[in-house]
């Protein structure tokens, strides 16, 4: 034991391993559903009326306070058109408001949990509501530990390996009770030692997850959780924990068994290290399908043990307008059949390794340093797995970006558009200012396999496009599954060269080395329903239909950082992102601390940002244009008509006349109107 804790530093790596969990939970976890997350007071008030089985009493809830929600919000807006329009006054709009706004407070929350509604209809036998996000963090995951793999190898690698490099194996033969003895108690050792390193582990996951989630109805079926929703086994989610936690131990138990007769059979630090990766990541990234890694005798489907629990699930496939299967069912009698042959395998393994260590007389001599360098190499994997790297643009000074334009940007040089003459080949162009010569953006793009979206965002000499790249995956055990995933590019007008920003893996658990950024369906939905985008130096921030979404480019942590039903006019100007929300107003939204101010007296559905103005159509003045200087908030009608919507460019507005449909061209200063002809 002290040979192993501190002659080899196995307490050192130990310390280590905790100190780079927990430091992972805390950087990279990210709640299953956000939503939850953002809205958690409004969810919480009525996760508490519901919790629990699906009744009559839960439906009718469901029914007349979609209903009341519903009438509110239409009443509000219809109060508020009124006001604006000059039909009622403020005290009147007050006294309308405020009943209305009270029951839709909390919208947000019910919309959450009318999802959950819709899950939980389908089968409410053994599907019930509660708050998922803790349960899912601590079960809904099948990724494969790679921090405790890294662990088992530096522990138990040693443990045989150190004789045969420093020659004591024939030593041994020596003593009294021989090497047997001192085999087995090396085994012993072994699997103490994992058994307590497993159980901690578990331990300090689930700790993490009840302090940050709470994990409530333990006693609930695990088919509440939507991850196993077509499981057929009969399980709570405490229980379920439980068995997970004992299968891994279990599956560890495996691997340690498997490392140390390895060890005894090659007598090679690097060949043992080699061999046990080898064993455990090719079948856990090489099978597509992901129930294939459980159908395999030995540890790795332990390792992971999450399927074991998991239902079938298909997908329907609109080529042979069928269902495939993505995941097939593990029942509990080939579950026993796999545990059986795996045990057998492990007591084999172990009698082998004390049979093959009592015959081992001569070793080869090795190099003292081999010991602790293949051990650190394979911790720098760990660590250096956290590290990444970031664009390494000066983004001091931004250009502005608006919505409105999201198809265009100009440099000095260069102006970038969207190229829709050709319906059938819509292309990113630029246009060289001086010569006028037009050229693709993007250099011979595998179409068949790529999708360039139509927006592009642009600041300084940069210039930024979004693209889906989708793969077939062919053969048995991939069953024609399509990976794909997104990327942001960044171009160097300069020279253009391209550099990948950010990218995204779609459809697939096992996208990163440590599995810290698996994607889900909804992260999948999400990527797919992209509007536009625009980043800062740290982070990228995607346009959904009803949010934005900031994207860290370090580490992909994703986050909903605003909500609003009207994201038909979004401006960013380098730290503070500009929308309109629910009532017509534009706020102000800090990136850096995250707080929010309304621009005051403006009411509008539309608007453009500059540097220092605030161009927008005034919905109190019949959707007239007006502008508001930034710095001291005074305000300048444009135009006498009411407008559609307008463009601008460094010296002129174009905008469409509400009445004849004309479109018309004024000075910024709202001097010289005139129309413009086609």
């Amino acid at each position: 034991m002290k040979k192993m804790f501190f002659h080899q530093k196995g307490l050192l790596f130990i310390s280590l391993f905790f100190i780079l969990s927990i430091s992972t939970l805390l950087v990279f976890d990210t709640p299953k559903n956000p939503d939850i997350e953002m809205n958690s007071k409004q969810y919480s008030f009525y996760i508490n009326q519901v919790n629990g089985a699906l009744s009559d009493e839960t439906e009718r809830f469901f029914t007349n306070e979609s209903k009341r929600i519903s009438e509110a919000n239409v009443e509000l807006e219809k109060a508020y058109n009124d006001y604006y329009d000059g039909k009622i006054s403020e005290d009147e709009l007050l006294t309308l408001s405020s009943p209305l706004e009270e029951i839709v407070k909390n919208e947000s929350g019910f919309k959450v949990i009318f999802d959950q509604y819709t899950y939980i209809r389908e089968n409410p036998d053994n599907r019930y509501f509660l708050s998922t996000n803790g349960w899912d963090g601590l079960l809904s995951t099948d990724s494969l530990d790679l921090l405790f793999l890294l662990l088992l190898l530096v522990l138990v690698t040693p443990v045989f390996c150190s004789e045969f490099a420093n020659e004591m194996d024939s030593l041994h033969l020596t003593v009294k009770k021989g090497t047997r003895v001192h085999a087995i108690s090396k085994v012993v050792l072994v699997i103490m030692t994992v058994i307590v390193l497993g159980l901690f582990t578990s331990l300090l996951r689930y700790g993490f997850f009840e302090i940050k989630y709470g994990l409530e109805h333990g006693d609930y079926p695990i088919q509440s959780l939507s991850y196993f929703g077509t499981s057929t086994k009969s399980s709570t989610l405490f229980s379920t924990f439980i068995w997970l936690s004992a299968i891994k131990i279990f599956g560890n138990l495996s691997l340690s068994m498997l490392i140390m007769l390895v060890s005894v059979w090659t007598k090679r630090y690097a060949l043992t290290l080699f061999s046990s990766t080898a064993v455990i990541l090719l079948p856990y990234y090489g099978f597509s399908m992901e129930s294939s890694k459980y159908s395999l005798p030995g540890p790795l489907g332990f390792m992971v043990s999450t399927g074991f629990f998991r239902g079938s699930e298909y997908e329907y496939n609109i080529v042979t307008d069928q269902m495939d299967v993505t995941f097939e069912e593990i029942s509990m009698k080939a579950m026993l059949i796999l545990f059986v042959i795996t045990l057998c395998i492990s007591i084999g393994a172990m009698i082998v390794i004390i049979i093959q260590h009592t015959n081992v007389w001569s070793a080869r001599k090795r190099r003292h340093w081999l010991t602790s360098s293949s051990m650190m190499l394979v911790l720098c994997m760990a660590v250096s797995s956290l590290a990444g790297c970031t664009s390494n643009q000066n983004m001091d000074d931004y250009d502005v970006y608006n919505y409105s334009s999201r198809q265009s940007f100009e440099n000095e040089q260069y102006r970038f558009y969207v190229d829709e003459t050709n319906l059938d080949d819509i292309r990113l162009v630029f246009e060289d200012k001086q010569t006028g010569e037009v050229k693709n953006l993007i250099r011979n793009p595998m179409q068949s396999l790529t999708k360039v979206e139509t927006f592009i965002y642009g600041n300084g000499p940069y210039v930024y496009y979004m693209k889906h790249d989708s793969e077939k995956l062919r053969g048995f055990a991939y069953r024609f599954e399509e990976r794909g995933k997104v990327s942001i590019i960044e171009v160097d007008t300069t020279t253009f060269d391209e550099r990948i920003i950010f990218e995204k893996n779609l459809n697939s658990h096992e996208d990163n080395f440590l599995g810290l950024n698996s994607v889900d369906s909804v992260d999948s939905s999400f990527y797919s329903g992209i509007a536009s985008f625009f980043l800062d130096e740290k982070s990228i921030y995607f346009i959904a239909q009803d949010e934005i979404r900031q994207v860290n480019r370090l580490t992909g942590k994703s986050n909903v950082i605003i909500r609003s039903p009207l994201l038909r006019s979004v401006a960013f100007d380098g730290q503070h992102i500009y929308y309109i929300n629910e009532k017509y107003q534009v706020v102000k939204y800090d990136t850096k601390t995250d707080s929010e101010t309304v621009v005051p007296d403006i009411i509008t559905t539309y608007f453009v940002l500059t540097d220092s103005e605030l161009f927008f159509l005034n919905r109190k003045d019949q959707y007239k244009i007006y502008v508001m200087n930034l710095e001291d908030f005074t305000f300048q009608k444009i135009t006498d008509k009411s407008v559609l919507n307008f463009t601008l460019d460094d010296q002129y507005i174009f905008y469409k006349n509400k009445v004849d449909l004309k479109r018309y061209r004024i000075d910024r200063d709202g001097q010289n109107d005139e129309l413009v002809q086609d």
